[in-house]
């Protein structure tokens, strides 16, 4: 049975002709979305604290941070001196958990003024974090994001026996479909209006209680 169909010749100068090599998984390169690595850069936390600590709160791990979308976590006072070197970390820094059990495990450091501290405040960090610094600095809508199930189903497994983690590098090569700019501000400007409220009345029941129960 002949089949009809159609055919074209083009014609083409010597000059124009250009040499390459047939890819014919082409198209998944084409359609493939941005990556983190265009929205933020990734660090290890790089400060160091001192071998004799002056901080108010013991080092931030894993379990201070709750369940849910809840902008803020738990801050675990002192009460003694830290002989311990740990990282440090400043106010408002995105921080990522990068184990794997433990991935979307993300905070944002609050601001002095919200706990009733003079600035410049600083925070040790125990667990194994990685520093997420949003190239548009709206650290909560990224705060937000990187706990979204759709980008937590993006991330690879991870390597490391036992106990796997994520490496900083395939953590920047992992593709993100996010919002326009002015989107991602408006939301970052809500959930930080939401997260100054809440530490607020944080340290205000911590106040509290430690002055009439504790």
């Amino acid at each position: 049975m002949k089949k009809n169909g159609t055919f074209f010749l083009s014609v083409v100068a010597p000059d124009a002709l250009q040499t390459g090599v047939w890819n014919p998984y082409a198209y998944r390169e084409e359609m493939q979305s941005e990556t983190l690595e265009h929205f933020a850069s990734v660090q290890k936390v790089q400060g160091r604290s001192p071998r004799v600590g002056g901080f108010k709160y013991l080092p931030i791990e894993y379990r201070h941070i709750h369940r849910g979308t809840i902008p803020v976590f738990t801050l675990e006072l002192a009460t003694g001196i830290q002989a311990e070197r740990v990282p440090v970390i400043g106010e408002s820094s995105l921080l990522f958990g990068t184990m794997r059990a433990y991935l979307g495990n993300a905070l944002v450091t609050p601001k002095a003024s919200w706990l009733g501290e003079p600035p410049p405040m600083f925070f040790s960090v125990k667990s194994e974090f990685v520093h997420v610094t949003p190239k548009d600095g709206l650290v909560y809508f990224w705060w937000a994001f990187l706990q979204s199930p759709k980008f937590l189903q993006s991330l690879p497994i991870g390597s490391g026996g036992t106990r796997p983690r994520l490496d900083r590098e395939l953590l920047l090569r992992t593709p993100v479909e996010v919002p326009v700019k002015s989107v991602r501000e408006k939301i970052h400007r809500c959930l930080a209006a939401c997260a100054e409220r809440a530490w607020r009345d944080y340290i205000e029941a911590e106040e509290l209680l430690n002055s009439t129960i504790r």
